[in-house]
């Protein structure tokens, strides 16, 4: 059980530190575009980042909904089952929100 926890950890961790670099991958790019008049290939640079930092942040959610998986393998309570089920509709509606 101990193992499973610590692997859940690495999850999120894997997953929070994904974020935070796309995140901050995106500010730059918004600031290059925004303020430098430094353009990308397309001719609307804020939907291209919009797409690329929200299929990071589809990206990101794999690796929490894996650790919730995890998780609800050692305690499956229904709190951990709908918050489980909360976040895979999420991600699923974002995956097909950006296609």
């Amino acid at each position: 059980m101990i193992a499973l926890n610590a692997i859940a950890i690495g999850f999120e961790v894997s997953g929070l530190i994904i974020l935070m670099i796309s995140g901050l991958i995106a500010l730059v790019k918004w600031i290059k575009t925004s303020f430098t008049g430094f353009r990308l290939e397309t001719t609307n640079p804020e939907d291209k980042l919009r797409l690329e930092f929200g299929h990071q942040i589809v990206f990101a959610l794999e690796f929490f909904i894996s650790a919730d998986i995890i998780k609800s393998i050692q305690a499956p309570t229904f709190a951990e089952l709908a918050k489980l089920g909360i976040i895979v509709i999420i991600r699923t509606v974002l995956h097909y929100s950006l296609r």
